[in-house]
């Protein structure tokens, strides 16, 4: 009888095996650190939106202004106090 047929997760974890010998742990960590989403906000925007909170623009004319939703705003809003909840 045959070989029993290889599984996706099989191959996939034959593969980061092989990746690991081949590469060193350094180059690995670089590599998933430079993946992820692109930000919504450029540099100028993320310069704008504490300034404006500051001078208390309300969320809404914010997220219209830089062109992007409220909940955008709030996030960024979250991240900048630490704000966990």
């Amino acid at each position: 009888m045959g070989e029993k047929p290889i599984t996706a997760n099989e191959m996939g974890r034959r593969g980061g095996t092989t990746r690991a010998k081949r590469y060193s742990r350094a180059q690995i960590r670089a590599w998933g650190k430079l993946g992820g989403r692109p930000y919504k906000l450029g540099k100028t925007a993320l310069v704008r939106l504490p300034r404006m909170l500051r001078r208390g623009v309300p969320k809404g004319e914010i997220a219209k202004k830089l062109g992007i939703s409220t909940r955008t705003v709030t996030r960024y809003v979250r991240k900048m106090t630490g704000d966990v909840g």
